[in-house]
């Protein structure tokens, strides 16, 4: 990563120089990068590792005047690592020695605001949980509340922020500060700066932490000057401060935590220094070296367990067992006869009494029975397979325990005024002169079960102006009662569970 740099042009250049430093595209591999005036960002990681990230994004936050101008702000990226997500932003605050409060605002604005174009929540979907650590910063932030959304950096498992936070040295003259430094009593050097003492008071970087600085102030210096001689020596006499800084936080809710799928990203810091042989700039740039300990869950053995535990565990087989169960259903009939433009009631009882069960009605095929008794077979159409010259409602549904659904099952006239010359239909004395039928297939599964089973109804409808065909026709008036099923024919249902004893003594088929 890089910061302060001026201009795009600039930045192209750093972008490139460091790309040729690492091997670019050979070693390393680029794969994002942020660009707001002065500020950049980019990320390249091993090529060997490449495959293991993804999900790359970046936004913006302008924080100079009115909150729109981009001198003074941040630009942040977000990646995925082995399925957890680490979060770096640069940032270039309020300057100036009194200007503390507006930095500590500055904070507050690019933690709060930063968005970045995909939803955060999916990339944390594949971790074990959400780390401690998330937990600690929201309620170190207390300031968010209830109704207001969650900022997208707190939901990461990593953060960085690094750059010119612009954070000075209070109490302390630019003599004495020449003095310190030249005795490198960073030490006593620290208790006067201002970051650290907005920290230790909860007021910036609520949750973050920093390692010990053994660096001298990286500001300001004398372009082109070396070495300690060079911090500015002007009419200003700008008292040299750590203006460039790295802090951090990781899953952690206290320091001893060990990775874990419950603390993800465990992190700590190996080198934190400033490259004071720079000379090209009036900051001296910094650098920080990371071990960062990785949770992961490796998805071929966890396939491995969890077979195991379904192949062995008494209770998991058994509840596996329960989940599958396909729930005991009634169908009130095998039968229905239309004719005319008249409607039936078939209704589907569910006699589980925990289990919901669902239901769908499809049609398996279609077929014309002409005068002389031949049957022609019709390939199905329409919403479910069902012929446009029947309606099915509800054809799916889903029927509580020891409830009862009832199922339209109506002829419609599906003519066209196209189809009628001097109001009688065209095909008047062919296809509605022959008996129609359709198979209908009720398959019926529980919630969780991938089993189902079929119950087929036979629906024909009948031309009005013939007899019932003598095999279909009833020996007797009880029988036609069972099989040419009108909503007349029930008294109303309700749904308690004795209406299913009810329906159990109903004669079939």
């Amino acid at each position: 990563m890089q910061v302060g740099l001026e201009g795009s042009s600039a930045g192209q250049w750093w972008l490139e120089m460091i790309g040729k430093t690492l091997d670019e595209g050979s070693t390393f591999i680029r794969v994002g990068f942020r660009q707001l005036a002065g500020l950049v960002i980019s990320v390249w990681v091993r090529s060997s590792i490449s495959r293991y990230v993804g999900d790359v994004d970046v936004a913006a936050v302008p924080c100079g005047f009115g909150r729109a101008i981009g001198n003074k702000g941040a630009v942040g990226l977000r990646m995925r690592v082995y399925d957890r997500t680490m979060c770096f932003v640069n940032c270039h605050f309020a300057a100036h020695l009194e200007a503390v409060s507006r930095r500590n605002a500055d904070f507050d604005h690019v933690y709060r605001t930063m968005v970045f174009s995909r939803p955060s929540n999916f990339l944390s979907a594949a971790a074990a949980g959400v780390s401690s650590a998330i937990q600690m910063l929201r309620s170190a932030n207390g300031a968010f509340n209830s109704a207001e959304a969650m900022p997208e950096l707190s939901e990461a498992d990593m953060v960085v922020f690094l750059g010119d936070l612009n954070y000075r040295l209070d109490g302390i003259s630019y003599d004495e500060a020449r003095d310190f430094i030249s005795q490198r009593c960073f030490d006593w050097l620290r208790e006067r700066d201002q970051l650290h003492t907005e920290m230790a008071a909860g007021n910036v970087f609520q949750g973050m932490r920093e390692a010990v600085i053994r660096f001298p102030p990286t500001y300001k210096f004398e372009r082109h000057q070396i070495g300690l001689a060079g911090y500015d020596s002007g009419e200003k006499k700008r008292i040299p401060a750590w203006c460039d800084r790295i802090l951090y936080r990781d899953s952690r809710s206290a320091s001893a935590s060990a990775c874990s799928l419950d603390c993800p990203i465990v992190s700590s810091v190996l080198q934190y220094e400033a490259c004071m042989d720079v000379t090209d700039s009036d900051h001296k740039p910094v650098r920080c070296i990371f071990n960062v300990e990785i949770a992961r869950v490796d998805e071929s053995v966890r396939r491995q367990e969890y077979g195991e535990i379904i192949r062995s565990n008494e209770k998991v087989v058994l509840m596996l067992g329960e989940l599958n169960k396909i729930p005991e259903a009634i169908v009130s009939t095998n039968n229905i006869i239309l004719q005319n433009m008249n409607s039936s009631i078939l209704r589907i009882t569910n006699k589980s009494g925990k289990n919901k069960a669902i239901f769908e009605i499809t049609c398996e095929g279609e077929s014309t029975v002409k005068d002389d008794g031949q049957v022609v077979d019709h390939p199905p159409r329409g919403s479910f397979g069902f012929p446009r010259w029947l309606e099915v409602n509800p054809a799916a549904g889903i029927i509580e325990p020891d409830h009862i659904v009832e199922i339209l099952v109506h002829h419609e006239d599906h003519q066209t005024l196209e189809e009628f010359v001097d109001g009688i239909p065209q095909n008047f004395w062919c296809e509605d002169a022959k008996d129609k039928e359709v198979t209908l297939a009720i398959n019926v599964r529980g919630c969780f079960s991938t089993e189902t089973k079929c119950h087929r109804i036979r629906v024909r409808h009948c031309f009005s102006g013939k007899p019932l065909p003598a095999e279909i026709m009833p020996n007797n008036s009880n029988n036609l009662r069972t099989n040419v099923l009108h909503r007349s024919d029930f008294q109303p249902l309700g749904f308690a569970p004795d209406v299913v004893d009810d329906l159990i003594n109903l004669n079939s088929p």
